[in-house]
């Protein structure tokens, strides 16, 4: 039997940080058990996909397909909803974040309904107020949870939760790729600065990937208007900061 999902090479450095603060270790705990507490816990009605589905997690030595099927998780899944480490971009044209305007701050043709003038007045003068570091671009987006379940068989379906608007900075990054990193790899290199970034903003999503692009990998952070309006200004100018010294650092590997 295969794998249900490809299996994430050179994580030891990432379970490394993560076993040395005992905050994100309090935090991947309390993510795992929610989702087994009897309001959230999944049920498979089907006993017979249930035994398929811990037989091949036994063979292939597969956690994420046996997390798959008692809590709708993968294990990077779990990692990135305890906010341990970045949720996967999807690229500008992607699922996550949806972007509801171009680079340079207007309203997407097709996304023009879904936003109401307050939240595209209070993008606007953001956007007009926040000069934007180098390599970097400005958007209104909406960034999901992206959720993946059993469907028939062995197969895995997609959708995509818990919405948030906001406003989302989007940097290039070196990319690790010509470095000869796994994603994995690349996670550990921005591991600090993610955690500085939750410090700063402790909601803030922060989504990274490596394939965005043909030259770069790109790091973006999406602050939620109604939590960070009041405000957004000074956390996306310390931000800045903290993913150009990142940058800078991923220069010099």
């Amino acid at each position: 039997m295969s794998l249900v999902l490809p299996k994430e090479e050179n994580v030891e450095n990432i379970f490394t940080r993560i076993l040395s603060s005992e905050e994100a270790c309090q935090r991947l705990q309390e993510t795992f058990y929610n989702h087994l507490c009897d309001d959230n816990r999944i049920v498979d009605t089907d006993p017979e996909h249930f035994a398929e589905v811990l037989l091949n997690a036994y063979k292939n030595g597969d956690l994420s397909a046996f997390l798959l099927e008692i809590c709708n998780r993968s294990m990077f899944d779990l990692l990135k909803e305890a906010y341990i480490i970045p949720k996967r971009f999807h690229g500008k044209t992607g699922k996550n974040p949806v972007l509801l305007t171009d680079s340079d701050g207007n309203l997407l043709e097709s996304k023009r309904e879904l936003v109401t003038k307050y939240e595209y007045k209070k993008f606007l003068d953001i956007y007009s107020a926040h000069p934007t570091a180098p390599h970097s671009k400005l958007y209104l987006a909406d960034g999901y949870d992206i959720v993946r379940y059993y469907t028939t068989g062995m197969s895995i379906c997609e959708k995509p939760e818990n919405k948030e608007r906001g406003i989302f900075i989007l940097y290039e990054l070196p990319d690790s790729k010509k470095k000869n990193l796994t994603e994995a790899q690349a996670y550990d290199l921005i591991w600090s600065t993610f955690h500085k970034i939750q410090k700063e903003a402790f909601s803030a999503i922060v989504y990274y990937g490596q394939e965005s692009t043909d030259y770069s990998d790109e790091l973006g952070v999406l602050l939620p208007i109604h939590q960070f309006e009041p405000k957004m200004l000074q956390h996306l100018n310390v931000i800045d900061g903290l993913v150009l010294s990142c940058r800078e650092e991923m220069l010099n590997i």
